[in-house]
């Protein structure tokens, strides 16, 4: 042991940077890109490595982070087989926290000790499972991989490190400038038009389709298409609203309103008028959270003021993306609403002796890349739809069984459990907004997609610890009249 310290304390840091000035002016002499980038690029990314390593915390803000602009990134820099990449980094992450725990770092092992990673393992079990089904294509479990094992990763992360009220304010306010990004993106596309690549992947990827309608353009910012872009502005609407009535900071609470006023309007850019419910559902959820009557009233008329507006009347029709988002209130005169139920009318005859499904990754035509058969020739646009052909009425039930106790049991403690006013408001911020998006998802199947996915299974996580993280606050606010009396 001595000898090794003693072979660290005598290394001369400085040899190693002139050995990679001379590796730097090789490969720029033989025109080496690949190697220069990786002698540029290794400082910064060994300083990373060890900085995580000391603090595990930052690698899960990093995969908070890349998680968002992923699909962003991709568009412009193609990689095979991309998914991997995510794959590696939480592998990474939870080696981290494995190696800081055994170098004496404290990690709160005790938080995994909870329902919601139970539950995930539940889930994990019967997505394993259906390896064994008959009609499933191992290739295509294998390609749909994170059904099996994303929800139990980012709970686990989650429960372990972000552990302090604190970690959610930060994470809340760092997913608002995250939706400020988004929504510039989509106001660039609006008023600047595509650039080169998301015209080319509009065509390529045959999304023109599903985006460049005679009724108008469908705008999806960074996103992977316009209803993920759409419903995750409309949860940014519901959560930075409510979150402005609950906020003490005076300049925030203008700021979430600020955030929350501008996914509104990007909402509409998208054309998504499934996501109208994200908003709708979320202030019904706010109205039966709440116990204060200003509020309930307030939200009550404000639910009511928004039906009538798109339901009953004609105003602004002469504004493409509000006459469009009026047909979502129209839904018998919508004739791709009509075709949507009639392929699954047809699906409901097939799926009946399929209670388990048909397999992970067979449904849609996504599913056409492993194996042509019925369920990849029908589109399923819905993830309800999408879970039931893959994983069956088993697997739907179970699905949205996890999905409704997170929400019930949430709203438990928001209403009875929760003492803390602040912490209060953004568990209801994230029950409402969390709500709306699981009843958007009906029409649009993006709720696994990135970043809806990571960002839900996060929430969730949050929610079902709420407890903990008020018990966090009471405690110090007994520490605090002890403190001022030394």
């Amino acid at each position: 042991m001595e000898g090794i310290k003693g072979n660290i304390n005598s290394f001369n840091p400085y040899s190693l940077v002139a050995i990679g000035l001379i590796l730097l002016a090789y490969a720029l002499l033989k025109q080496i890109w690949l190697l220069a980038a990786i002698v540029v690029i290794m400082p910064f990314l060994t300083f990373y490595i060890v900085t995580v390593l000391n603090k595990p915390y930052w690698g899960f803000m990093t995969l908070f982070t890349l998680n968002y602009f992923f699909i962003g990134i991709l568009r412009y820099v193609n990689v095979q087989n991309s998914s991997v990449i995510m794959d590696i980094f939480i592998v990474f992450l939870l080696v981290s926290i494995f190696l800081y725990a055994l170098c004496g770092g404290k990690i709160p092992w005790q938080r995994a000790n909870n329902k919601l990673l139970y539950i995930s393992l539940v889930w994990m079990i019967y997505v394993f499972y259906e390896l064994f089904n008959p009609s499933a294509v191992t290739e295509a479990w294998i390609f749909t991989r994170g059904s099996f094992y994303n929800f139990t990763l980012l709970v686990l992360l989650t429960s372990l490190l972000l552990n302090k009220v604190e970690d959610i304010k930060r994470i809340l306010f760092l997913l608002s400038i995250f939706t400020l990004i988004a929504v510039s993106k989509a106001l660039i596309q609006r008023y600047m038009g595509f650039d080169s690549l998301e015209s080319d992947w509009l065509m390529r990827s045959g999304s023109y389709k599903t985006h460049l309608l005679r009724t108008g353009i469908r705008y999806f910012s960074i996103f992977s298409d316009a209803g993920n872009f759409g419903s995750n502005m409309g949860m940014a609407t519901v959560i930075y609203m409510i979150l402005s009535f609950y906020v003490s900071n005076k300049k925030l609470r203008y700021y979430y309103r600020f955030v929350s006023l501008l996914a509104a309007y990007a909402l509409m850019l998208s054309g998504t008028r499934g996501a109208m419910i994200v908003p709708l559902g979320g202030l019904a959820m706010f109205i039966l959270l709440n116990k204060n009557i200003r509020y309930i009233a307030g939200g009550a008329i404000c639910l009511l003021f928004i039906y009538i507006f798109f339901a009953h009347t004609n105003i602004l029709d002469s504004n493409r993306q509000i006459r469009r988002m009026r047909t979502a209130f129209h839904p018998e005169k919508d004739a791709s609403y009509l075709v949507r139920k009639a392929n699954q009318k047809r699906l409901a005859e097939y799926m009946v002796h399929k209670p388990f499904g048909e397999g992970v990754g067979l449904a849609g035509g996504e599913g056409k890349r492993f194996s042509r058969r019925f369920t990849t020739e029908i589109p399923t646009d819905s993830h309800y739809v999408s879970i039931w052909v893959q994983f069956g009425i088993v697997g739907l039930c179970l699905h949205i069984a996890i999905l409704l106790f997170v929400i019930a049991y949430s709203a438990y403690l928001i209403m009875f459990r929760i003492r803390n006013k602040e912490l209060k408001g953004m568990l209801i911020a994230m029950n409402c907004g969390l709500w709306g998006i699981m009843l958007s998802a009906y029409g649009n199947n993006f709720f696994w997609q990135y970043p809806t996915g990571y960002i839900v299974y996060i929430f969730q996580t949050f929610l079902v610890l709420g407890k903990s993280y008020d018990n966090e606050l009471t405690e110090q606010t007994k520490l605090e009249p002890n403190i001022n009396t030394l």
